[in-house]
């Protein structure tokens, strides 16, 4: 399932390096960094799977526009109907 995180430059540039040392991707980088803390922090850390692992720091970031949060059929369908309507009155 894709993710996306944002690192700091300082992190990234580890990242970078670590993955061209070991000849692999960020993603498996990461990928590996987060088993082993799971697996050094055992349950508490999240009962094994990543993304509990993560759960303290994920979070979701307003874009300042309230309409985008919506979903483009939700968008259309609303529009389609107000044609319908300007279409009956007009």
């Amino acid at each position: 399932m894709p993710m996306t995180v944002r690192l700091s430059a300082r992190t990234e540039r580890a990242v970078n390096a670590l993955a061209r040392r070991r000849r692999q991707t960020r993603s498996d980088v990461v990928r590996d960094a987060l088993d082993h803390y799971t697996a050094s922090n055992g349950a508490a850390a999240g009962r094994g799977r990543p993304y509990h692992a993560w759960l303290d720091v994920i979070g979701v970031v307003s874009s300042g526009a309230g309409d985008r949060s919506r979903t483009t059929g939700e968008l259309f369908t609303a529009f389609v109907r107000e044609k319908a309507r300007a279409r009956r009155a007009g």
